[in-house]
């Protein structure tokens, strides 16, 4: 019997029992070490930490220089700290534009920087509010707009009655329209003379220029008298007493010169219209 069955076998299946005798155990160990080491490695790693989520940000974190335009009425006292007792450093007048910088932890009071008094302080809550965009026309190759207060008109440096002083506008002056504020009560314009720019009530400014400019009569407002000159800066040609009235020909296309005519003596020429005064 077991000499049929070693008869039986060929080469080549002890070939392939001696192959198989020696690769199962190698491949069963390799992937016994390889689960072990997988394994292990797994256990000694430590938890790679989760990303921390974004920190929402604080209602009080406000961006240093914010510009903001005051909502009450009666302007806001600034104080040196948010507290009612606290000694007053400033004022903000009724839209005035404020920087404003933080806001206290109980949420009552706002930090505000005025840049016109260069003055840094605590302002109630809730009386601030970003300014609505200004609406800005094309660039204009002219002057379109003109002054009709009759005494003349203030520039300022903000749209505010507080503001600082820029220079006075006259009677009929042209000027180039830029932007108006939210509530449109205040128009920035620009000299063009000059390229001054500022803030002016719009109450007293309009796109055509002012009619009847003949007839509107004027008087000498100087103590030491006033040049009545041939043209604009040019020539005198007599020296025209205090509360001398004249009646106005023309203005100036940068609005600073009057043509006149002296009343008492029918002399005509040019006068500086910063010293006249309507009567």
């Amino acid at each position: 019997m077991a000499s049929r069955l070693r008869e039986s076998a060929s080469p080549w299946t002890w070939v392939l029992g001696l192959v198989l005798a020696t690769t199962l155990p190698m491949t069963a160990s390799f992937i016994l070490v390889r689960l072990g080491l997988n394994h292990w490695y797994r256990v000694t790693q430590p938890p790679t930490p989760a990303s921390p989520a974004p920190l929402p940000q604080s209602p009080d974190v406000i961006p240093a220089g914010t510009r903001m335009q005051v909502t009450a009425p009666e302007g806001l006292l600034v104080r040196a700290q948010p507290q009612a007792q606290s000694p007053v450093v400033g004022t903000a007048a009724y839209q005035q534009m404020v920087e404003r910088l933080a806001m206290s932890a109980d949420q009552q009071w706002e930090q505000v920087r005025l840049p016109t008094q260069q003055v840094m302080g605590w302002v109630k809550a809730g009386n601030l509010q970003a300014p609505h965009p200004v609406s800005t026309p094309p660039a204009q190759s002219s002057p379109n707009l003109w002054v009709t207060a009759e005494g003349g008109l203030i520039l300022r440096r903000e749209p505010s009655t507080s503001a600082p002083v820029i220079t006075g506008l006259a009677y009929a002056q042209e000027l180039i329209f830029l932007a108006h504020n939210g509530d449109a009560s205040w128009t920035q314009v620009q000299i063009p003379a000059t390229q001054t720019t500022g803030w002016v009530k719009s109450e007293y400014i309009r796109s055509t220029p002012p009619g009847e400019r003949e007839g509107r009569q004027v008087h000498v407002n100087s103590p030491t008298g006033l040049v009545l000159r041939q043209e604009p800066n040019g020539a005198p040609l007599t020296t025209l007493a205090d509360r001398e009235k004249l009646l106005v020909l023309d203005t100036s296309s940068d609005g600073q010169w009057l043509k006149v005519s002296v009343l008492a003596t029918q002399q005509e020429g040019w006068v500086n219209a910063q010293y006249t005064h309507p009567l």
